[in-house]
């Protein structure tokens, strides 16, 4: 069978799938991606994608290219259990005008030593590659909801400039876990982040144009560092709570700039 009749069997698998035949026909298509060696990629718009996920060891890499697009857990109650699970999720545009979004909504992540990796209009950054230079318009929503300890989070939400803005909630329970999030270019840019628990490592930057704005929740009784940058011509405001209660107390830097 050549590469192309492969695609082509995909592709029907794929614009067929609904919730009484998701789980075969999303064996049946990594089966026949992993003959070719691609990774699945949506180019299109108005697309959902469910995950329910449990075990551990499992990798996960998906990209949507359009708009409207959405990635979600199956239900409130499941999503992603297991350890040592890498998940990384890439959308972006290919056209548009900023007001139709793209969402990312993983309300359910439990486990030890994971990886999550999400990047709405690309460019993760230093250490984790990706990036994008198309145009992009923004408009991104992001919330997640992670339980665990020892879990690596990147985000990264990005625009060219005069864009609609971007949206992120993060909810962390758990302890030395790694969050390191960029908001960058034009539009609003809010960062919700509500983190329990303790010895986490937090880099939160907001940079170039459009109005910055952070609230931020510490609940850990030992300390967690946490650096928060903006950078920008437009209005840049924060809010921390801090309930440390340590002698050494939590470190918390800020940087404000043009």
């Amino acid at each position: 069978m050549t590469e192309m009749e492969l695609k082509f069997i995909y592709d029907k698998l794929i614009r067929n799938i609904n919730r009484d035949n998701l789980e075969m026909t999303v064996l049946v298509g990594i089966f026949l991606l992993s003959l070719i060696g691609l990774t699945p990629v949506a180019n299109a718009d108005d697309n959902e994608i469910t995950i329910k996920q449990e075990g551990d060891n499992f990798d996960l890499d998906i990209t949507q290219i359009g708009f409207n697009n959405i990635v979600k857990q199956w239900t409130s109650s499941e999503g992603i259990d297991g350890e040592d699970n890498t998940i990384i999720i890439k959308q972006a545009r290919d056209r548009g005008n900023g007001t139709q979004p793209n969402t990312i909504e993983l309300r359910r992540l439990w486990g030890d030593g994971n990886t999550l990796k999400l990047a709405q209009g690309y460019q993760i950054g230093t250490n984790g590659n990706f990036s994008r230079d198309y145009a992009e318009y923004g408009n991104t929503f992001a919330h997640i909801n992670i339980t665990g300890d020892y879990n690596d989070v990147l985000m990264t939400q990005r625009t060219n400039s005069n864009s609609s803005g971007h949206q992120y909630w993060l909810h962390v329970e758990g302890d030395y876990n790694d969050i390191y999030t960029v908001q960058r270019e034009g539009g609003s840019q809010y960062i919700n982040l509500d983190i329990y628990n303790d010895y986490n490592e937090v880099d939160l930057r907001q940079t170039n144009n459009g109005d910055h704005y952070m609230s931020v929740i510490l609940r850990g009784t030992e300390p967690t560092d946490i650096s928060v940058y903006q950078n920008g011509w437009n209005n840049k405001s924060y809010s921390i709570t801090n309930y440390c209660y340590t002698s050494g107390g939590c470190n918390i830097s800020v940087t404000q700039g043009n």
